[in-house]
């Protein structure tokens, strides 16, 4: 079928040059890895971009297209992809709402081959095409999980959450079936960045696929929650000041460093008591709060030393903020959970991967946004620095009255 696809969509230069053109269907809100099948659109399944339905109808089953990403509407087609055949077609479930879905019926995809896109020859027709070459396929898509991997789903499908359809068939399909499955089925638990991040660097699935499942364990489970996160809050003893990158997530508020135990109301307390202004936590080094205009996965290094070269050239905004570590750890995640009423008991807070050991002490932590673009990718530059700077006295360090928008 490929190669009769490739006769029609393609010419002999085209064959010449190693490329090969196919009807594109834009997938949003999902990807699909090669050996992996996926339903769209619909739960778990993505949501369809531009003239992805009409493409998918005339190719029909057995037909095959090549499946391109997209973030968002009318976002860049991410520039990797993936050849797919149409191996099932079925009608909608009578609930489902065509509009809202973009579609009348659910199509059964199955990954074939990765391709790299010519993002130049997309064209605009009523059935848009693009042309791609071939790439190196990747072992790790097609290995199986481990047996760690395989006991977390087991204990998660335990977990007494009335569990639906499409969770009830990855229960039973996932334990036999290679990785790329697991990313490809599971991927609507992540986040944009995170899918392609996987998609692109398939030998971080398991690792990505573990820290979901562990999640969603303690966020269903409140004494595997409460233990995880007590396990990761317990204060520690370090001497060494960080060195460490943080990748988490700004959520609509922003982001910020601390501790919960900082921000918990004393013992005692009354339940109507008026929550505690943020200046205060502000003033009291409580907290390191900035906003973000939206909502997205971040990168914040977290340093004592100068910064280097290119991160002094990328700086387009600094503040300082007062800081004093109690615990000898702190917590780097979205600003909401530092205003949340469960600022102590949020699942957030039992990843390990998003606290840094810090010693005890005062400090002055001295923020630097740094500019995107380019050459900060090509350095691979963080979104934000924090250094640290041993201060004698909060007194030192003027107090913000409320976060900062860098």
């Amino acid at each position: 079928m490929l190669t009769r696809l490739k006769r029609l969509f393609t010419s002999e230069e085209d064959a010449e040059d190693g490329l090969i053109c196919l009807p594109l269907c834009r997938l949003r809100h999902a990807t699909l890895h090669p050996g992996s099948f996926l339903w769209t659109p619909g739960v778990g399944g993505g949501a369809f971009g531009e003239g992805a339905s009409s493409v998918l109808e005339a190719a029909g089953v057995g037909g095959e297209v090549i499946v391109a990403f997209q973030a968002a509407a009318r976002a860049p087609l991410h520039p990797h992809a993936i050849v797919a055949r149409i191996d099932e077609v079925t009608d909608l479930p009578e609930d489902w709402d065509p509009a809202d879905l973009g579609a009348k019926q659910r199509f059964r995809l199955t990954g074939l081959e990765r391709i790299t896109l010519d993002l130049a020859t997309c064209t605009t027709k009523k059935l848009p095409t693009i042309k791609g070459k071939h790439a190196n396929t990747r072992q790790e898509d097609l290995e199986m999980p481990s047996e760690t991997l395989r006991e977390a789903l087991a204990a998660l499908s335990k977990v007494d959450n009335n569990w639906p359809a499409h969770w009830q068939a990855a229960f039973a399909q996932l334990p036999e079936a290679p990785l790329g499955q697991w990313a490809t089925t599971l991927g609507w638990r992540l986040s944009k960045d995170e899918r392609l991040e996987l998609f692109d660097h398939p030998e971080r699935i398991e690792t990505a696929v573990a820290s979901t499942l562990d999640a969603l364990h303690l966020g269903l489970d409140p004494d595997s929650r409460r233990e995880a996160i007590r396990r990761q809050t317990v204060t520690r003893r370090t001497s060494a000041m960080p060195e460490r990158e943080v990748v988490t997530e700004a959520d609509t508020a922003g982001w910020a460093i601390f501790h919960p135990g900082d921000l918990t109301p004393p013992e005692g307390t009354a339940d109507d008591a008026p929550p505690i202004p943020t200046a205060t936590h502000l003033a009291l080094g409580n907290l390191v709060a900035v906003r973000v205009a939206s909502a997205r996965m971040i990168r914040v290094r977290l340093t004592a030393k100068e910064l280097d070269t290119f991160e002094q050239a990328a700086v387009r905004a600094s503040a300082s903020f007062r800081l004093y570590v109690r615990h000898g750890r702190l917590f780097v995640g979205g600003l909401n959970l530092a205003c949340s009423e469960r600022a102590n008991d949020h699942e957030a807070f039992a990843e390990p991967k998003r606290w840094v050991d810090v010693p005890n002490g005062l400090y002055r932590a001295e923020v630097f946004a740094l500019e995107p673009g380019p050459e900060s990718e090509r350095h691979g530059l963080a979104d934000y620095v924090v250094k640290l700077h041993v201060a004698e006295s909060l007194d030192e360090v003027a107090s913000q009255e409320k976060p900062l928008e860098l």
